[in-house]
């Protein structure tokens, strides 16, 4: 299930400045002695695809904690690393963008492994991304800036990542949300409404946030950045927020909102 944000600015004041980061690698974690993905683990590769440009790459890396023989767990790294390649294959990803697929077994773990919750951090696949805060599309700052921008213009915000499945933010969303609150504090008249939409669904309606058990997770995601700028003083009727689930895609094609066939920014 990917989400995807664009921002409809009602009243348009642009040319400030900010700089944008991105995310440099996102983790998959798996159970003990286990490849298989859990509906988590799908919503972080759905919600990463999303937040990417057409233009990234990204290498994929399984790992193992250090429990069994070494071969078994070159074996089990493997499966795991499989297992995301072909599910990023499912949503879209061509083979060609996912440079590298590797199992390392447990060679590269991230701490010591003396305990349960050490040898959980090194279950997993860490997927890097190539140039995803070097990509050839403009940033918030740069679209703001185009004197040709017109009120009820959509923007689409990149790098605001959550818990899959859930409203909650992941850190490397910060950059993208001051980005944002700043333009917000340059310009005290600039009004927007923040749209929310999941793509490529097979069934009706939103997706189910995990946190609330309520099937509006594109609208709850978009109410959470509202929040977050409603937290530094923004005020609520500059603010406005609406989600669509998969009732308004970017193409009438099902194939065309694929990740690889990502729009850009509607006028």
């Amino acid at each position: 299930m990917r989400i995807k944000f664009h921002l409809c600015f009602l009243f348009v004041l642009a040319n400030f400045s900010a700089k944008a980061q991105s995310v440099s690698s996102v983790f998959v974690h798996f159970g003990f002695d286990k490849w298989e993905l859990t509906a988590s683990s799908k919503a972080t590769l759905d919600s990463l695809t999303d937040s990417l440009d057409v233009a990234d790459r990204i290498e994929l890396h399984g790992h193992c904690d250090a429990i069994g023989a070494n071969a078994y767990n070159d074996q089990l790294s493997a499966k795991r690393v499989q297992a995301v390649n072909k599910y990023l294959l499912s949503i879209g990803w061509e083979q060609q963008d996912i440079k590298v697929v590797k199992a390392h077994g447990e060679n590269i773990p991230l701490n010591k492994n003396l305990s349960p919750e050490e040898r959980s951090l090194n279950r997993r696949v860490e997927i890097k991304i190539i140039n995803a805060s070097d990509n050839k599309g403009k940033s918030l700052t740069e679209k703001l800036a185009d004197p040709t921008l017109t009120t009820g213009t959509n923007i689409v915000l990149r790098n605001i990542n959550f818990v899959g499945g859930m409203h909650q933010f992941l850190p490397e969303s910060k950059p993208m949300l001051d980005e944002l609150l700043e333009a917000m504090n340059t310009y005290p008249k600039l009004v927007i409404r923040i749209e929310g939409h999941i793509c490529c669904n097979e069934y009706p309606g939103d997706g189910m946030d995990l946190e609330t058990g309520i099937n509006n997770l594109s609208e709850a995601r978009a109410k959470a950045i509202r929040n977050y700028l409603l937290s530094y003083g923004i005020a609520q009727e500059r603010i406005f927020y609406k989600g669509f689930g998969h009732s308004a895609p970017l193409y009438p094609s099902p194939e065309k909102n694929r990740r690889r066939k990502k729009t850009k920014p509607q006028g």
